[in-house]
């Protein structure tokens, strides 16, 4: 489906429903939503300013119908406009095949490390991350209690190769 880029910052402040997981072949793959980067902030024109079940009901009172979806990513920081179908028969979970959170996008970017190498047998290995295509995402609270002294641990005992993103 078609969709529009814009740097503006998302009007009502940085919050959303933050994109976790996207299924293969589901609507919202096929609209390109981008997991971990990407806030659902808008729903047809509204803007979706806490976790209540306004974004849900529209789902399902446009079932199989085109909803317009605004777009925050925290890779790019930037917002772009889709196009999606909510679908119970495109044959997976849920209306739109994705996982989703609200919580605050403020300074999502600043907790992203970029994988760059992964080792055979490791633990990262295992966990099927991809160099140059995975990125590790970490929560703002957790790493106000971890410094930043601590990234070659994670490197070493994960045997993996990371660059800070952003």
């Amino acid at each position: 489906m078609g969709n529009s880029q814009s740097a503006e910052g998302p009007a009502g402040g940085p919050v959303g429903y933050h994109v976790l997981k996207v299924q293969d072949n589901s609507p919202g793959s096929k609209a390109g939503l981008e997991p971990f980067f990407d806030f659902i902030i808008t729903i047809n024109g509204q803007r979706l300013l806490q976790d209540d079940d306004v974004f849900r009901n529209t789902l399902k009172t446009n079932l199989d119908r085109p909803v317009e979806l605004e777009l925050y990513n925290a890779k790019h920081q930037g917002s772009r406009k889709v196009i999606l179908i909510p679908s119970t028969s495109w044959g997976g979970q849920g209306l739109l095949g994705v996982s989703i959170r609200f919580c605050s996008f403020e300074g999502a970017n600043q907790n992203v490390w970029h994988v760059l190498d992964v080792h055979p047998g490791s633990p990262a290995s295992a966990a099927q991350l991809r160099p140059y295509s995975d990125y590790l995402i970490g929560a703002d609270t957790l790493l106000k209690e971890v410094s930043w002294s601590y990234l070659p641990f994670l490197s070493g005992c994960c045997q993996i190769s990371l660059r800070q993103f952003g």
